[in-house]
């Protein structure tokens, strides 16, 4: 698969999972959204397309490069009603304001204390907002007898996060924190990301981006790994085997909190 290719299959994973999540909670034109932990700020630009022109999102991170990466594509796309500033999900900006809906995709499972953190947002919500966030579990990661070499790159990642301190449960734990958070939980679903030789497989891509942490982890080393020739072997082995592998569990929960 082309790099081309690999990001228009990635995205369509990701965003349509995110998307309806975002409408189906209630998200709507003319909301004032705080994204927390925005990264590169795709979850971000999604949200601020669906509030329209007269709804703000303000996306924040504690990485100033993903940051920039995020205003870069913000420009590029012309949307001219998302922020994004540095800070910490304890250091907020005192005059940053109140929200209609606070949502975040993937950093609930780096946070020390998943619970703690959605509480100390709540201040910044206003009555009955939305609280939505998505995140992925390793539930789903089973070993398939067909796809072993499939199964033991999604070890790798998944195994690395568990050793840099995340929490590769946190999907399945998302009901639990909202409800020691307080709030009133609307719905929570889950949905398995399936992978075949038709739609290709992103993979080698993440264990690309993760090698140094990989490695550093002692999860694996450079000559088990082969990263040069890792997707071609993925790709043979997919191909050869015509089976579905179960790429990733991803849980999405919304919720309110009361007066």
């Amino acid at each position: 698969m082309n790099e081309k290719g690999l990001k228009a299959f990635m995205i369509n994973q990701r965003e349509d999972f995110t998307y309806r999540l975002l409408m189906d909670a209630g998200i709507k034109k003319g909301f004032r959204i705080l994204d927390v932990g925005c990264g590169s700020g795709d979850v971000t630009l999604l949200a601020a397309e669906i509030v329209g022109d007269d709804g703000e999102v303000i996306g924040f991170d504690t990485n100033e490069a993903a940051l920039d990466i995020a205003r870069n594509a913000a420009v590029e796309r012309r949307i001219i009603n998302a922020k994004f500033i540095k800070a910490e999900i304890s250091g907020l900006p005192q005059d940053i304001g109140r929200f209609d809906a606070i949502i975040g995709r993937r950093v609930l499972m780096y946070q020390p204390d998943a619970t703690h953190s959605v509480k100390s947002l709540l201040p910044y919500l206003k009555t009955n907002g939305l609280v939505v966030f998505q995140e992925s579990d390793s539930i789903g990661s089973f070993k398939n007898m067909y796809l072993p070499l499939h199964t033991q790159a999604q070890a790798w990642i998944w195994d690395t996060v568990a050793k840099e301190g995340g929490n590769v449960h946190i999907g399945s734990n998302l009901y639990c924190v909202f409800k020691q958070a307080g709030l009133t939980i609307a719905q929570v679903r889950a949905e398995a990301v399936l992978q075949t030789p038709e739609t290709g497989s992103d993979l080698a891509w993440v264990v690309k981006m993760m090698l140094p942490r990989i490695i550093q982890s002692g999860t694996a080393n450079q000559k088990e790994i082969d990263i040069d020739l890792l997707e071609e072997r993925l790709n043979a082995e997919r191909q050869n085997a015509d089976a579905v592998f179960v790429r990733d569990m991803t849980f999405g929960i919304w919720g309110t909190m009361q007066a």
